[in-house]
C-alpha cells in the first residue's frame, strides 16, 4: 500500500526551503494550488474568552494577482511597517482601508473559510468522545441520525440555564484540562464537576446529566490514550476545520496542492491527513474515511508567499466578523467586513438550536 513520505523542496517564490509531505502514489502534482492560513488559534485551550472562534481560510489566486494585491496594500503603509499581518493592519484606519480595498480586489470565488465556535466545539467533543462512545459500546449508533449533533446543541442551549452556570462552566473547563494535561487528577475533577452540576438541576435534565456522569469508563480510555501519547491535538480545531474546508474545495475543483502557513499542528498531523482513506470510520463496519482532495501538504512562511499573506487577512477578517456574532457586540469594522467576507463562509462547527433532537 502506498504511503505518504516527507521531502524538502524549494519555496514557491523565494528559494526558501519548506516542508512537503507527499503521497508516494502521486506521480504528478496538481496544477491547482490552494493556500491556507488560520486565525484565532489557541490550540486545545478552547475556552480562552479573548479568542472565542477559530478560522481557517483558503486562497486560490495566481502569483501575479497575489503580488498585485499585496503591493497595493504595501503602498498604503508607512515605510518600515514590516510584514502586513492582519493583526497589525486592523488596528489602524489606514490598515483597515487597505484591507477593505484588498478584499474588493480579490476575486470573490478565490477565498473561502471555515469557522469553529470554540465553546460549542468543547460541548460537541464532550458528547462525541464520551456519550457517543458509551452508546457505541452499548451497541447504539447515535451519530448517523443526528442525535450526537442534537445533544451537543442541547447542552449548549440549556446547560447554563437549567442548572448553575458556574458549575456547568466547570464541567467544560475540566473536560478541556483532561486533554491538555492528561492526568488522572483531571479525570477525577471532571466527574466531580459533573456531579456538582447535577446537584443544581432537577427533573428530566438531571437524567441527562446522569447520562454524562455514566461515561467514566470512556473518559478513562481517553485519559490513557492522552497520557500515553496515542491521542494528540484531540481538541485542536485546526485539523477538522482544514479537512472540512478542503473537502468543500475538492468537490468543486478536484485534487490540489495545499500550502499552509507554518503550523506545528499541521506538520504533526500531515501524514495522518494523507492517510485518512486508510483509517477506519468511527463505527467498526468495515468502512474507511474518504481521501482528502489534496495530494501534498506543504508548509511555508507567509512573508515569502503572497497568497499566504492574503490568506492571513482573510482568516483574520473571518475571525473578527464571526467573533462579533459570538460576543453579540457592536464592532464597526466587523460590520464593514461582513458584506465582503460573508460569502466566503462555507461552514463551521457552530451551534444551531434547530438541530436539537434525540431520536433514540
Amino acid at each position: 500500500m502506498a504511503t505518504p513520505r516527507e521531502t524538502s523542496a524549494f519555496g514557491l517564490t523565494s528559494g526558501k526551503v519548506h516542508t512537503i509531505i507527499r503521497c508516494e502514489e502521486v506521480e504528478q502534482l496538481s496544477d491547482i494550488t490552494v493556500y491556507a492560513d488560520e486565525s484565532g488559534s489557541t490550540g486545545e485551550n478552547l475556552l480562552d474568552e479573548s479568542q472565542p472562534v477559530f478560522v481557517v481560510a483558503s486562497v486560490n489566486v495566481d502569483n501575479a494577482t497575489a503580488n498585485s494585491i499585496l503591493q497595493s496594500v504595501l503602498s498604503e503603509l508607512p515605510a518600515g511597517h514590516g510584514e502586513p499581518k492582519y493583526s497589525s493592519l486592523a488596528k489602524t484606519r489606514g490598515g483597515r482601508l487597505a484591507l477593505l480595498q484588498a478584499f474588493d480586489d480579490t476575486p470573490p470565488e478565490a477565498v473561502k473559510f471555515y469557522v469553529a465556535h470554540k465553546k460549542f466545539m468543547v460541548e460537541a467533543k464532550m458528547v462525541d468522545l464520551l456519550i457517543e462512545n458509551m452508546a457505541y459500546d452499548l451497541g447504539l449508533d447515535i451519530n448517523s441520525d443526528g442525535t450526537t449533533v442534537g445533544l451537543a446543541n442541547l447542552f449548549h442551549q440549556v446547560g447554563p440555564l437549567l442548572g448553575s452556570a458556574a458549575a456547568y462552566s466547570k464541567i467544560l473547563s475540566s473536560f478541556v484540562q483532561v486533554f491538555r494535561h492528561g492526568s488522572r487528577a483531571e479525570v477525577n475533577d471532571l466527574y466531580e464537576a459533573i456531579s456538582s452540576y447535577r446537584d443544581t438541576v432537577s427533573g428530566s435534565w438531571s437524567e441527562m446529566v446522569s447520562l454524562l456522569l455514566a461515561t467514566r469508563e470512556q473518559a478513562e480510555w481517553l485519559f490513557a490514550g492522552t497520557a500515553g501519547g496515542t491521542f494528540r491535538d484531540t481538541l485542536d480545531p485546526a485539523i477538522p476545520c482544514l479537512v472540512a474546508l478542503c473537502n468543500y474545495i475538492g468537490e468543486r475543483v478536484g485534487s490540489f496542492r495545499i500550502v499552509h502557513d507554518r503550523s506545528n499542528v499541521i506538520v504533526r498531523n500531515a501524514l495522518t491527513l494523507l492517510r485518512l482513506n486508510q483509517l477506519p470510520s468511527s463505527m467498526d463496519d468495515g468502512r474507511v474515511l474518504p481521501r482528502v482532495p489534496f495530494t501534498t501538504v506543504e508548509v511555508a512562511d507567509s512573508k515569502d508567499v503572497p497568497q499566504l499573506q492574503i490568506a492571513d487577512w482573510a482568516a483574520g477578517a473571518g475571525r473578527q466578523w464571526t467573533a462579533s456574532l459570538v460576543n453579540n457586540t457592536t464592532d464597526p469594522f466587523a460590520s464593514q467586513l461582513r458584506p465582503r467576507v460573508e460569502d466566503w463562509l462555507v461552514g463551521g462547527i457552530w451551534p444551531d438550536a434547530e438541530t436539537i433532537a434525540n431520536r433514540q
